[in-house]
């Protein structure tokens, strides 16, 4: 069924949208990818940015959940267990709706939602704590306007 809509996206030039969890589906057929959680996009970029350089911890704790076929990558790679249960949609938490899962929530998480904002090149993410690599952190002065 993927590749027939794969072909026909080919052939007649067609856009889908596809709602679904299961990433390694996701990987395979889209070109862009939004990720949300509670019904709030937090993430939103390519596929390649997202599988190999998420920024959102929702989303990282997503991609380490996808099966892995190799017995040697899946012994190395880090599954990341969520704690806590998933909030209510109909009343979900005050600030970013992820905070009450997540490993890097502070204070500012569970008082502020989090604008989106594009960290990368057409990488756009809305968390006040994204997985950024040690060259993309922020600078003392540059944190202390944000």
């Amino acid at each position: 069924m993927v590749n027939l809509l794969d072909d026909l996206q080919d052939e007649l030039g067609l856009t889908y949208v596809i709602i679904a969890h299961d990433l390694s589906v996701i990987r395979h057929v889209s070109d862009r990818i939004a990720v949300m959680y509670l019904g709030k996009i937090v993430e939103l970029t390519d596929r390649t940015s997202l599988y190999e350089r998420p920024l959102h911890p929702y989303t990282k704790a997503l991609l380490s959940a996808v099966p892995v076929p190799d017995p040697k990558r899946r012994a190395q790679r880090e599954r990341i267990l969520l704690k806590g249960d998933v909030p209510s949609p109909i009343s979900p938490p005050s600030g970013c709706r992820f905070h009450t899962r997540c490993w890097k929530a502070t204070e500012v998480c569970k008082r502020d939602e989090p604008p989106m904002r594009e960290l990368r090149t057409g990488h756009r993410v809305a968390c006040h704590h994204p997985e950024l690599t040690p060259e993309e952190q922020p600078s003392a002065a540059e944190a202390g306007t944000q």
